[in-house]
């Protein structure tokens, strides 16, 4: 049965294909994937590990890193102390069903379910953990004597010789579901449960598991929603005023999108009038 029995027009999209785009845009937009304190992009070889790119990052003198704030230590405020530390996703791979590219952790309950993908995320981070001898150099400020108060103290960001490195995975189960947004029919991705590995006590790890599931649901919505239409490229025809494109529905087409054979697939009906 050919894929268009049931439908005008029919496009899909390989786990290969997605995995290859993510390797590129990794190589290619740096800064959005590793963050790290000032101190850290200015001395790249403190980072937890070195920055896969392109050539084309280097030529045109894009960052590799996004600089955000040191970590503040909580009670420190006269004066404010930071420490240095960094946050990098090295790689991403996703796996559509029937699932034969990631192993899932038990406690995403493998083996992966139909129509349904996974995600797995490395996610390499490190703090400073300065010495007694550098935690000295904070200069002890007599009470009463802090200034003007209407001016806020400098935060001291304290010298870094090395971060305390470590990685993790983190595992994410979903689906994908056909929303409408804007009066278009859109893809928008969900995600149903997450695990961090090696993650312990138990109050901890659900902490973080929170976290991640939150950010990778607001990174499918953000990052990963696109117009159904997206999917056909750029064909003319979408684009005429009297022709409208529309998913397919439930009959004949039971599951559109559908995630299958290793493959996002998207089933549509052109209207004209």
């Amino acid at each position: 049965m050919a894929f268009t029995d049931h439908c005008d027009l029919f496009a899909s999209i390989s786990e290969d294909g997605i995995n290859l785009i993510a390797k590129h845009v990794l190589a290619q937009r740096p800064s959005l994937f590793n963050y790290a304190t000032e101190y850290i992009v200015s001395h790249q070889k403190l980072a937890c590990r070195p920055v896969a790119h392109t050539v084309d990052v280097t030529n045109h003198g894009n960052p590799l890193f996004t600089t955000v704030p040191a970590l503040p230590v909580f009670g420190a405020d006269s004066p404010p102390v930071g420490l240095n530390f960094c946050v990098q996703a090295v790689s991403a791979t996703v796996d559509f069903a029937p699932g034969n590219t990631i192993n899932l952790p038990a406690q995403l309950n493998p083996p992966l379910q139909p129509q349904h993908l996974a995600l797995q995320v490395r996610i390499c981070g490190g703090l400073d953990c300065p010495s007694n001898e550098i935690i000295d150099i904070v200069p002890v400020i007599p009470p009463g004597q802090e200034g003007d108060q209407r001016v806020p103290p400098q935060e001291i960001v304290l010298p870094t010789r090395r971060l305390q490195c470590f990685c993790i995975d983190a595992y994410a189960v979903g689906h994908i579901q056909a929303e409408t947004l804007f009066g278009k029919p859109t893809l928008i991705g969900h995600v149903d449960s997450v695990h961090v590995d090696g993650i312990a006590p138990p109050g901890l790890s659900a902490n973080i598991d929170c976290y991640i599931r939150t950010t990778f649901e607001l990174l499918l919505r953000e990052k990963l929603t696109f117009p159904a239409a997206t999917m056909l490229f750029n064909i003319s025809l979408l684009n005429a005023a009297n022709v409208t494109a529309t998913l397919t529905p439930n009959p004949p087409i039971p599951n559109n999108p559908a995630i299958e054979t290793d493959q996002l697939k998207l089933f549509v009906n052109l209207q004209i009038s």
